[in-house]
């Protein structure tokens, strides 16, 4: 097809920047890399693990043991109406643990009548409390602690037979959550209800588990709110050993209408009065209407920051959103965070419920919980900026969707190569954090077809997500070198010129120029940092010279010969873009976690087409020859596929967004590709004979 000259509103077309571009292609580069909020495929199946439960089962807790394992907790229902504790322990891979009770599940009769376990928390020492709720027939509910060795079995050290009862009130008492403090002391959270109103309830227990009377002179501390009822649902420790809970207070005695409500005790149960006002704290995340808002769990930031998540049916959506709220040491909401410390993200159009948060190392925080949509099931995980933004990079805007199938995730961990795992009731899930698509120029992660061309100096794109654009820039003995400088998940319109390097960002749309390299170098532009920006890089007679763009540190590595073709790309899977060449049919690599490796794959006239041709984060060692692609996975191995034809030119990206790399040519004008997620066979007509397609900008 051919295309009239038109461009976007407020897009600038400069006659300094007309250019056509040079017959110089060189060496590729291949960002096929799996995108922030993909599943990890080399996990499970397709990034996914099921487990099963036996029927009758009701799951509410849950944690991560410090060796990956994963324990989860609730009740079952026994003969006639009673329930009993219910504790399950997973493998990380997500197999029931064997060395648990024999068979990964411990069930434990705390009463005569019902019992059910809230959540549960790990000892130092590897042992496992569980809090919950226990009445025996016309009783009211009161809190229960079990205590089990690493293995399942009671802990006989624990008032002799591994379980505590402990009455608040005269009414109802429930527990909710629990930690285990640095000197192994156990404090539970909850509610208990004193003249028809509920008010928070903190209980701690001592090691042998009595309770602890140097807590509030009889180890229970009971707070009552000025705004009315009160319930706390989750308990952090600060690193000076204060405690703060959350929860919800209900506006006029009761929680028809509620807010997030805090409060902060001393080490001594007493409130900490430097904290609100007097130790309490109430903050009404709602957005329009007076609605139902609850915190469900809390996380304290490394500068005492208290984040704390839950729900909130404030009228954005037509059910529960997830909902936020920072706030400063003092008490007092974070203004610089979200809208004046407070964040409410619809994750659907149903009742959708936050169940964890989580603080990445760069100060970024992960909140996972439901994502259901219409009648659909499905769990979602939310990446934000630390000023409480969605995180663009991540997923879709910040949220990824997963079908669940009846399941529910309730906790998220940062594994040590900086991956996500989740994991709930029947489900367990696995994430990809860095990395980017090629071509992708409206960040939804699914690459664009574009191509440049030379008649008319115009970039054409065709994205995915926001439909149709062009612009020119440059000139006419350019390199093109698309990639994401800015780090906002979109590629970014760039070229180099003469050892000059000219982008847009597409952040906000600023010009940029930056002398790096000779006009003879091969740019080579790539993440190798693994921070999510490319950073400009030339190859010149064998050595690798890098701008970091954030901090402009230089740096030299020498690795090829002059005559090497370079095919930097990410290798090990660590999301840093690896130094590599390519020279003979030998690929040789120098990966920033796993070192150097050589590999044997092709003949010296295939062109490389390398890729994620399996969707485990790794890219893959692959050429192009004669109409056949040649693939080595690192999931699924060797294999060949004819597609194409001798003169096509290989665009090998994720145009479906699955994370994987489809195999894909263009030829006179036409996109032929199959598509991973379904190997069905699409053609586009976009472009025409003579145009460069961008999504392989670098082909040797």
């Amino acid at each position: 097809m051919s295309f009239s000259k038109t461009f976007n509103h407020g897009v600038q077309k400069s006659a300094f920047f007309c250019f056509l571009i040079s017959t110089y292609i060189c060496g590729l580069l291949a960002y096929v890399y799996a995108a922030p909020g993909d599943l990890d495929r080399s996990f499970g199946i397709e990034g996914v693990v099921r487990t099963s439960f036996t029927s009758g089962s009701d799951m509410r807790g849950s944690v991560f043991q410090a060796d990956g394992k994963f324990i989860l907790v609730g009740s079952i229902g026994q003969s006639g109406s009673n329930d009993d504790f219910y504790i399950v322990r997973f493998n990380s891979n997500g197999s029931l643990d064997t060395t648990f009770d024999g068979d990964g599940i411990a069930i434990i009769p705390v009463s005569t009548r019902e019992d059910r376990a809230t959540n549960v928390a790990v000892q130092s020492d590897g042992k496992i409390v569980v809090s919950g709720n226990s009445r025996e027939a016309s009783s009211s509910y009161n809190f229960a602690v079990v205590r089990l060795n690493s293995d399942g079995t009671p802990d006989q050290t624990f008032d002799g037979d591994g379980i505590v009862i402990t009455s608040t009130s005269p009414n109802n008492d429930f527990a909710q959550d629990v930690i285990v403090q640095s000197d192994n002391k156990i404090v539970v959270c909850g509610q208990g209800q004193v003249s028809g109103q509920m008010n928070i309830t903190v209980v701690r227990y001592n090691v042998n588990g009595s309770l602890d009377t140097s807590f509030d002179g009889d180890g229970i501390a009971i707070t009552q709110f000025p705004q009315g009822a009160s319930g706390s649902q989750a308990v952090a420790l600060q690193t000076d050993g204060k405690i703060v809970v959350a929860g919800a207070i209900g506006i006029g005695g009761q929680f028809l209408e509620s807010i997030f409500g805090f409060a902060r005790y001393n080490t001594n149960g007493s409130l900490d009065t430097s904290f609100g006002n007097n130790g309490t704290v109430g903050v009404d995340v709602r957005i329009g209407v007076p609605r139902q808002n609850a915190a469900q769990e809390l996380l304290i930031q490394p500068d005492n920051k208290i984040v704390a998540v839950g729900n909130s049916n404030s009228g954005l959506n037509t059910g529960f959103d997830f909902a936020m709220a920072r706030l400063n040491p003092d008490g007092s909401l974070d203004s610089s965070f979200g809208d004046n410390g407070k964040v409410v993200t619809p994750t659907g159009n149903n009742d959708n419920f936050a169940r964890d948060v989580i603080l990445q190392s760069d100060g970024k925080i992960i909140v996972v919980g439901d994502g259901r949509i219409g009648f659909n099931s499905g769990f979602a995980i939310v990446r934000y900026n630390s000023n409480g933004t969605l995180d663009s990079r991540f997923g879709n805007n910040g949220i990824v969707i997963t079908p669940s199938a009846n399941s529910f995730v309730l906790r998220a961990r940062i594994l040590p190569d900086g991956k996500i795992l989740t994991a709930g009731i029947g489900i367990f899930a696995r994430y990809q954090v860095t990395g980017f698509r090629e071509a992708d120029f409206d960040g939804d992660k699914l690459s664009d077809i574009s191509v440049f061309r030379p008649s008319d100096t115009v970039w054409y794109l065709l994205r995915s997500q926001s439909g149709f654009f062009a612009t020119q820039f440059g000139i006419s003995t350019d390199k093109i070198t698309p990639v994401d400088f800015d780090g906002d998940g979109r590629t970014d319109i760039a070229v180099f010129r003469d050892g000059v390097w000219y982008w847009l960002n597409s952040s906000n749309g600023s010009f940029n120029a930056v002398q790096f390299g000779q006009a003879e170098d091969i740019p080579v532009p790539a993440d190798y940092t693994g921070d999510g920006r490319a950073e400009i890089a030339v190859y010149r007679g064998g050595i690798w010279y890098t701008l970091n763009l954030v901090n402009n540190q230089f740096q030299a590595v020498r690795f090829g010969i002059s005559t090497d073709k370079p095919v930097p790309a990410d290798f090990d899977g660590d999301g840093k873009t690896d130094y590599a060449v390519y020279r003979d049919g030998i690929w040789y690599l120098l990966r920033s976690s796993q070192g150097f490796s050589a590999v044997q794959f092709g003949i010296a006239t295939d062109k490389p087409v390398i890729g994620d041709y399996d969707g485990d984060g790794k890219s893959d060692q692959a050429v192009y020859r004669s109409g056949v692609w040649y693939i080595l996975g690192s999931i699924r191995g060797f294999y060949a596929v004819q597609f194409g034809i001798a003169s096509d030119i290989p665009v090998a990206a994720d145009y479906d967004g699955d994370g994987r790399t489809d195999i894909a040519v263009f030829r006179d004008g036409v996109w032929y590709w199959l598509q991973s997620s379904n190997n069905q066979f699409r053609a586009v007509q976009f472009g025409s004979a003579n145009d460069r397609p961008i999504p392989v900008a670098f082909v040797p």
